[in-house]
């Protein structure tokens, strides 16, 4: 205001004020900057999808808002703008000793939500793409351009209003400003992405075409391999099958998407690759049909068409239609390879068949179906299991590792495409003696005495069955099932976590339940089989799970982890 002083910071806090200063702001940007990068890891989580992100963002508010965090910045707030606005502030020295009163106050709240803050990024970490750091940059440049229009427009009202010192109203206002950056941290995110959106289509646009381009000169042939589940599994059976005889590229564990897709072909696919085996999922309709455009497969397998990811694509019928764009993209020399244990596989072979595609279909039993692969007296056990296998080209006797009888549907269709592709039976059953589980599917690990079967890859209702009956074979200490649940059924995920824990309840000692609010299903299961309430412990996310362990487990148990939930399900308060 006209007529005040002018004040010089160094006889305000002394001479260090403008470390102080910072000093004070530090603990609040690291909040603020780690509340951002959690949110953008949200976003990759979410595959950079505003409208998912939303939904994320609609659903947990209450941690997003922070709302005693945000209690305690507006309570000092407050402070400052009352100190600020009292008459006491215009008698000399009283505003400055009270400046320095709210710095005080200011820090230990800074330094509060500093220790009280819990990361978001519990099971995995911010991967830093290009896309990531694009998105990263726009953030930052919104979330400071924020931040100080809060602390300008917050410093030129008071100005207004009071004769308080400026040092004062400053610290006011980059206080406000800071208290806004953190609280808008999500919709921040949200602007960001959905400006990065158009630039972002146009690179993946090139990247596509770029992948194209490499695919209609690869001279190979490409392996595509689709379901709702087992599709993981059998990639890598496939593989393994093939590297015997050929020089085999496929597609690393986690990359199914499209533009993960768009990658490998564009960084590592060579023309020596004989086979390239890949493996594609679908989060909507259009999504496999997009990347098939781009790999033209003349091999597909379909594993499975199940009920998992319903919450995404509304009805089964829109999953069974999506799994169906592998087989409709195949040309007209193509096979697709078809799982007939599975009724919804066997309808779309059908369909398959009416249409004049070529089709073999492999599967489980001595029925009457025409099967180009049947596998027949099946031994299961904690070891692996034995059966017998009969193709148009002969018979033999195949021995596995690999748990769980779903894994032998998995090596009948592997072993379908082995056949096609030119490889003997016998080398086949040659190759299936070595194999090993696909990473975390029903992996055995033993540390210390206890035995653990990992088994966290997204799981759906009949593969967490089987991982039931899995572990109903080990012999010896406790059973222990940790798991969070099922998700992404829609209306039937209650039900379908109510009959887990009943076939839980049957099998376990013990039950372990991550996340104590998504869980209530599962809990109600066990409950209803007459499972002991003292025998089910809870996890409130996956890093206090040792925790629950560690009261339990001894020498002998086995330990079954199913599944792993994004952190986008889990629970943090």
């Amino acid at each position: 205001m006209a007529g005040q002083p002018v004040i010089r910071a160094d006889t305000v806090l002394g001479p260090s004020f403008a470390g102080r200063v910072v000093t004070g702001l530090l603990p609040y940007a690291a909040v603020v900057v780690a509340r951002h990068l959690d949110l953008i890891y949200l976003t990759q989580l979410e595959r950079y999808s505003s409208a998912r992100l939303r939904s994320w963002v609609a659903r947990h508010w209450r941690i997003i808002l922070d709302g005693r965090g945000a209690l305690a910045q507006v309570a000092v707030l407050g402070a400052g703008i009352v100190l600020a606005w009292s008459p006491l502030s215009s008698i000399p020295g009283f505003g400055y000793a009270g400046t320095g009163i709210l710095y005080i106050a200011w820090l230990a709240a800074g330094r509060w939500l500093s220790a009280r803050y819990a990361s978001l990024q519990v099971s995995q970490r911010l991967q830093w793409t290009p896309r990531t750091v694009r998105l990263a940059a726009v953030t930052c440049v919104l979330a400071v351009a924020a931040m100080l229009a809060a602390a300008w427009l917050t410093a030129a009202v008071l100005s207004q209003l009071t004769a308080a010192p400026r040092v004062l109203l400053v610290g006011i206002g980059l206080a406000a400003g800071l208290c806004v950056m953190s609280e808008a941290a999500a919709g921040t995110i949200l602007v960001a992405n959905l400006s990065l959106a158009p630039w972002e289509r146009t690179v993946n646009r090139r990247f596509y075409a770029q992948a194209a381009t490499r695919m209609r000169r690869y001279p190979g042939e490409v392996v595509g391999i689709t379901g709702s589940y087992g599709k993981t599994t059998t990639k890598f059976i496939t593989a393994a099958l093939l590297q015997r005889r050929y020089s085999v590229f496929k597609t690393p564990d986690g990359v199914n998407t499209t533009m993960g897709i768009v990658r490998i072909v564009r960084e590592a696919l060579r023309d020596d690759h004989r086979f390239f085996v890949v493996e594609v999922a679908a989060y909507g309709p259009g999504e496999i049909r997009e990347v098939c455009e781009i790999l033209r497969p003349r091999f597909g397998i379909l594993t499975a068409v199940g009920v998992q990811h319903l919450e995404r694509f509304g009805t089964p019928e829109r999953i069974a239609e999506a799994k169906y764009e592998l087989i409709a993209s195949l040309p007209p020399d193509g096979l697709a390879i078809v799982n007939a244990d599975d009724p919804n596989c066997l309808r779309l072979a059908e369909r398959a068949g009416r249409e004049g595609r070529r089709v073999r279909l492999y599967g489980i039993g001595e029925d009457e179906r025409a099967l180009s692969v049947r596998g027949k007296d099946v031994k299961l056990s904690s070891k692996g299991s034995a059966f017998r296998v009969e193709t148009e080209y002969g018979a033999a006797m195949f021995e596995t590792r690999l748990l769980g009888g779903w894994n032998i549907g998995n090596i009948l269709g592997a072993t379908a495409a082995a056949l096609e592709c030119g490889v003997p039976l016998e080398e086949i059953a040659d190759s299936v003696r070595t194999l090993a589980p696909a990473p975390k599917r029903l992996e055995i690990r033993e540390e210390g005495g206890v035995i653990k079967l990992i088994d966290v890859a997204n799981a759906n209702p009949r593969g967490a069955q089987m991982a039931l009956e899995v572990l109903s074979q080990f012999e010896g200490g406790s059973k222990i099932l940790i798991t969070p649940g099922l998700v992404e059924l829609g209306q039937i995920e209650a039900e379908e976590n109510r009959r887990l824990g009943r076939a839980a309840a049957a099998v376990c000692d013990y039950v372990v339940l991550v996340g104590p609010q998504q869980t209530q299903p599962l809990r109600e299961g066990l409950r209803e089989a007459g499972f002991a309430g003292s025998r089910v412990l809870t996890a409130r996310h996956a890093d206090d799970v040792a925790d629950c362990l560690n009261a339990i487990v001894c020498e002998g148990d086995v330990l079954l982890y199913e599944n792993r939930l994004p952190d986008s399900y889990l629970e943090f308060a």
